[in-house]
């Protein structure tokens, strides 16, 4: 069975990145596969192989060849879905914003708490999901407003467009029941 999303840790640090490859594959909530690249070139190289796909980049900004700030560039330009995040050790708060403006999806100094890089790549992954979906026609807020609609109409129907008994019915509170109404275009019955 062939994991579900590509990460790929670019470090010039074998250690660390071998490190940061076994706590991911430990992760037992998202299906990954972990690659690693020491260097800017090799990394690029990978990246571009038809045959493999990345979702999530980890890059360091200090390396030999090109600079994580170039590869990030290189990246965004030719595939703009991968979400990278930057882990570096040479960040400050000017470079995170820099590095954000050009395209990160995150920026960590290290050493840094790794369970919150963990946190970012699944959000990563999330926003691929919600955007995969949404390629294939499905829009996850669109369902949930198609979904209230109906469950609202149904409850008042049912409860003769009596708000107070709706909102009970729904277990909302009345204020929040308008707000819905008003977001839905729902318009009180005259009776």
């Amino acid at each position: 069975m062939k994991p579900k999303y590509g990460i790929l840790i670019v470090d010039d640090d074998k250690m660390l990145a071998q490190d940061t490859k076994e706590c991911l594959e430990h992760e037992k909530e998202i299906d990954i596969e972990v690659d690693i690249c020491s260097d800017s070139s090799e990394a690029l190289s990978c990246i571009s192989k038809k045959n493999k796909y990345y979702d999530v980049v980890l890059l360091d900004i200090k390396m030999p060849k090109l600079s994580g700030t170039e590869v990030l560039q290189l990246i965004k330009k030719s595939f703009p879905d991968i979400h990278v995040i930057i882990i570096s050790a040479y960040l400050d708060e000017h470079n995170r914003d820099e590095l954000i403006r050009l395209g990160a999806y995150a920026a960590f100094e290290k050493p840094c708490d790794f369970h919150k890089v963990k946190e970012y790549i699944k959000r990563a992954i999330d926003d691929i999901e919600i955007t995969t979906l949404k390629i294939k026609g499905l829009d996850l807020r669109k369902a949930l407003y198609q979904v209230a609609k109906e469950l609202i109409f149904k409850s008042l129907r049912q409860n003769d467009w009596h708000l107070e008994k709706t909102s009970e019915n729904l277990n909302i509170t009345r204020w929040c029941l308008d707000r819905w109404m008003k977001k839905l275009y729902i318009k009180r019955a005259t009776l």
